[in-house]
């Protein structure tokens, strides 16, 4: 069964349209890329040019988004009442700014372990130890991946 807002019908204009937004934005980011590395080489695929993952990015939004657009328009899409989980997006978004802000001058490895222990603190159970644990496991990880396996040209540890 669908939750709607008190008084309203499900499937009523107002709640669909609401639903609707995400779709609708996905879609205008994913044009809005689209048009901005349209001018860019796309080269082939052994052969990427700098424009060819934006493309690729800028497709995949706009086929997301307009999947979810013909769900909410059809009323296929469930609405839930469930409250917004503030812990869980400061704490993930902090991560993100984290990582971005170290990987440059601290490098790669302390980089990753603060952002991964920053998002770890998102669940209210986690234990000191659980999220250094798990935080050097993905940092292993990802050297092993990036550094290793892929050989990309990052900075491990500081500048």
């Amino acid at each position: 069964m669908v939750n709607t807002l008190e008084g309203e019908k499900p499937g009523g204009d107002r709640n669909v349209w609401r639903q609707a937004i995400s779709g609708t934005v996905l879609v205008g980011f994913g044009l809005a890329i689209l048009m901005i590395s349209w001018n860019y080489s796309a080269g082939s695929l052994t052969q990427m040019g700098p424009g060819f993952m934006p493309r690729v990015i800028a497709v995949a939004l706009v086929a997301m988004g307009l999947g979810i657009l013909v769900s909410d328009l059809r009323g296929t899409a469930q609405s839930y009442d469930e409250p917004i989980h503030w812990r869980a997006l400061i704490f993930v978004s902090a991560a993100v700014l984290i990582f971005v802000t170290l990987v440059e001058p601290a490098g790669l490895v302390p980089a990753m372990f603060c952002a991964v222990a920053v998002s770890k603190l998102a669940n209210s159970r986690a234990g000191l130890l659980s999220i250094v644990i798990y935080s050097a496991a993905v940092t292993l990880a990802g050297y092993f991946l990036f550094i290793v396996a892929l050989g990309l040209p990052l900075t491990v540890f500081g500048r």
